[in-house]
C-alpha cells in the first residue's frame, strides 16, 4: 500500500497473500513507544506487604525493577501500554490464585487477571496487582473420552500443540499468543464454528477461584443450582467478571483424514462487484467452509491516484482445492484475483503455518456488530463509501466480516450466556495505527471520527449486539450490546459470586 511503512499483524494476514503484497521494500517494523511512568496508586502497599505476597506464593512476584517486568506487563494493544502494574503475581496453582486475590483484598489494591494480554480495550492492564496465569499452562488429553483439559494460563500455541499431538480439534482462534481462558469465556469464534459451533459450546466442565478465595468446580448439567448458573455464565459471560478461571475441559472433535484447503486471496479489480459476489457465494457455501473477508480502506488521495479498496479472503475448506474453486466460480467470473495462495495441507500444519496470526503488538480499536440477515447491496455500498474516505494512518484499516451461522445458531440465545445466535456475520470496523500516529492528536481525532461515523452508518444493516471478546471502549450501551436478554441473569450471578466487585474494570458486569 503506497505511503504505508508498517502493517499490523492483522493487516499482514488481511492482504491475503503468502508474501507481503503491499509492503514496500523499505518498510520497517512498528516502533514501540517507551512506557511512561506508572500512575501512583492512592494507597500503595508497603515493601513488607509485597514481601508477604511473595512468601504466600509458589510462583514469583515481579516488580518494576525486575528484568522480566516489561515483557510481562506490556499488553498486545499498545494503546494501553502506559497502564502498568505495581506488581505481577505469577501464579502456579489454584492456591496461588486464591492467595493473590486474598492479598489484594487485604491491601485494598485493585487486581486484574491476564493470560495472553490481548484485551482489545486494555482490560488486562492495571496500576495495581496483575495476576499472571501464564505459568499455569498444563494441558491433558483423555483419549477414551476425547476430553481435553486446559489450565487457565494456556495460550493458543499450547492448545495447538496438544491437539495436534492427538489429531483432534476444537473451535479455536489463529493467534498463538491469545489466552485460551478469555477466548472461551467470551464465546470463542474460529473457522470451525460454522461446522462445530462456538468454542464455549464445547466446554463441558470448568474450575474457578471466587472473590473470597473459594474454589468452585462446575460441569454441564450440574444438579446444584449455584454451580449450574455459574457454569452457564462461563459460557460467553466474558472474561474477568465472575472470578479467575483455572481450568476448562472441552469435548474435542477428531480431525478428519485427508488434507484441507486453505486460502489467502486478494482482488483489486472491480472491488465493489467482487465483494457483492463474494458475500453471496460464501452465504451459500457449505458449513465446512470457514471464512473471513477484509475490505481494505483507502484515503481519498490514494483513490485519486488509482488505488481502490482491496478485497481479501482468508479461510479454510474441509475438502479438495478443486471443490473449493468450484464454489468460487461466481466470484472469479466477476474478476480474477490479483494474488491467490491456495494450498492443500494437513489440518494442523495448515493452522500452524498458513493460517496462524503471529503476535505483533500495535495500536488498535475494533467496533463490532452482528448481522442477522444476508449482507445487502445497500450495506456493501455504504461500506465502500466510507472505506474510500479513510483519513489514513501508518496501519491498515478495514471493514471485516467473520462468517458465523450454521452450528453457531443451533444453540438458543439463552442456552448459554453467549446471546448472539441467529446471525450470519460478525462485522468489524477496524482502525489500526502506529507510534507516530499516536502522537498526532489531530490525525487520530480524524481517524476516530471516521471509524465512529463508519460504524454508525453500518448499524442499520446489522441486527444489534456486539462481540464481548472484541471489547469496545466507545460503546455506550455495552451491557445490552454484549449480553442482550441474558444481562439480568448475569447481573444476578455476578451479585451472588462477587458482591463487593473484587473483579472490576470499566465494562465489568
Amino acid at each position: 500500500m503506497a505511503g504505508i511503512s508498517a502493517l499490523s499483524r492483522r493487516a499482514f494476514l488481511a492482504t491475503a497473500s503468502a508474501t507481503a503484497l503491499a509492503l514496500p521494500a523499505t518498510a520497517k517494523p512498528l516502533a514501540r513507544r517507551a512506557p511512561l511512568p506508572r500512575a501512583p496508586l492512592p494507597r500503595a502497599p508497603s515493601h513488607n506487604a509485597w514481601a508477604e505476597l511473595a512468601r504466600r506464593l509458589r510462583g514469583p512476584v515481579v516488580r518494576p525493577w525486575d528484568p522480566d517486568y516489561y515483557r510481562l506487563a506490556l499488553p498486545d494493544n499498545l494503546r494501553y501500554a502506559t497502564t502498568l502494574p505495581e506488581g505481577i503475581a505469577r501464579c502456579m496453582s489454584d492456591e496461588d490464585v486464591a492467595a493473590a486475590i486474598g492479598w489484594s483484598r487485604e491491601n485494598e489494591i485493585p487486581l486484574i487477571t491476564r493470560s495472553g494480554g490481548h484485551s482489545y480495550a486494555g482490560y488486562s492492564t492495571t496500576t495495581g496487582l496483575m495476576i499472571d496465569m501464564k505459568l499455569m499452562h498444563r494441558i491433558a488429553f483423555d483419549g477414551a473420552s476425547g476430553i481435553v483439559t486446559l489450565a487457565g494460563g494456556a495460550i493458543n500455541d499450547h492448545v495447538y500443540e496438544a491437539l495436534a499431538a492427538n489429531n483432534v480439534t476444537i473451535t479455536h482462534g489463529r493467534c498463538p499468543s491469545v489466552g485460551a481462558a478469555a477466548f472461551l469465556l467470551g464465546g470463542g469464534i474460529g473457522f470451525n464454528m460454522r461446522e462445530y459451533g462456538l468454542a464455549c459450546d464445547q466446554v463441558v466442565a470448568t474450575r474457578l477461584v471466587k472473590a473470597d478465595g473459594g474454589l468452585v468446580e462446575m460441569k454441564r448439567g450440574d444438579n446444584d443450582p449455584f454451580r449450574r448458573e455459574l457454569f452457564w455464565a462461563c459460557q460467553g459471560g466474558g472474561g474477568g467478571n465472575f472470578g479467575i478461571s483455572t481450568s476448562f475441559s472441552m469435548k474435542t472433535i477428531p480431525v478428519a483424514p485427508g488434507d484441507i484447503t486453505v486460502f489467502k486471496i486478494q482482488w483489486t479489480s472491480r472491488p465493489e462487484e467482487v465483494a457483492a459476489a463474494l458475500m453471496r457465494t460464501l452465504e451459500g457455501a457449505p458449513s465446512k467452509l470457514g471464512s473471513r473477508v477484509s475490505l481494505g480502506a483507502v484515503t481519498p488521495e490514494q483513490l485519486r491516484a488509482g488505488k481502490d479498496v482491496t478485497v481479501n479472503l482468508l479461510g479454510q475448506y474441509k475438502g479438495p482445492e478443486a471443490e473449493f474453486l468450484d464454489i468460487m466460480k461466481p466470484v472469479y467470473a466477476v474478476a480474477a484475483p490479483d494474488n491467490a495462495a491456495i494450498e492443500e495441507m494437513p489440518y494442523w500444519e495448515a493452522q500452524e503455518t498458513f493460517l496462524a496470526e503471529p503476535p505483533d503488538p500495535t495500536f488498535y480499536q475494533e467496533r463490532s456488530a452482528f448481522m442477522v440477515d444476508r449482507i445487502s447491496d445497500a450495506a456493501i455500498k455504504a461500506g465502500f463509501r466510507h472505506l474510500r474516505e479513510w483519513p489514513g494512518t501508518t496501519g491498515y484499516c478495514d471493514l471485516r466480516f467473520f462468517q458465523t451461522g450454521d452450528a453457531v445458531n443451533n444453540v438458543g440465545p439463552t442456552d448459554t450466556a453467549f446471546v448472539h445466535r441467529g446471525n450470519q456475520w460478525l462485522m468489524v470496523v477496524g482502525l489500526y495505527w502506529g507510534c507516530a500516529d499516536d502522537f498526532n492528536k489531530r490525525k487520530m481525532a480524524a481517524n476516530h471520527a471516521w471509524q465512529n461515523d463508519f460504524y454508525r452508518a453500518m448499524l442499520p444493516y446489522c441486527g444489534g449486539g456486539a462481540y464481548q471478546n472484541f471489547p469496545d471502549p466507545s460503546l455506550l450501551d455495552w451491557r445490552r450490546s454484549y449480553y442482550g436478554e441474558n444481562l439480568k441473569r448475569l447481573v444476578d450471578i455476578k451479585t451472588a459470586v462477587d458482591p463487593t466487585r473484587v473483579f472490576n474494570f470499566p465494562q465489568a458486569i
